[in-house]
């Protein structure tokens, strides 16, 4: 459920022009960016973490590399996937138990 900010945020983006637009649209991308650069920067390498692949499958490995925005992670099944740092979830030990 939204709460009642996000839905005039959402209101007020309807009676925008198209310069206004834009510029709301790279404030986005850019608070976007932060957050894939803050949260890749919070893991390390060997922590263990899940992410949503391809067809909504979870899949669950290890970090093996943090680079600015994206971190490599090998999967559990082998596969090695680039994920923005903001689309991974850390699992902790009580987790896996």
């Amino acid at each position: 459920m939204l709460d009642k900010k996000t839905k005039q945020i959402i209101q007020d983006i309807y009676t925008l022009g198209g310069t206004e637009l834009s510029l709301i649209i790279d404030a986005v991308k850019l608070r976007r960016n932060q957050l894939h650069t803050t949260d890749a920067q919070s893991l390390r390498p060997g922590d263990r973490v899940s992410f949503t692949g391809r067809y909504s499958r979870i899949e669950t490995g290890v970090v093996e590399k943090v680079k600015i925005k994206y971190v490599l992670i090998k999967t559990d099944r082998g596969q090695r996937w680039n994920v923005p740092g903001s689309h991974l979830s850390l699992i902790t030990d009580k987790e896996t138990a």
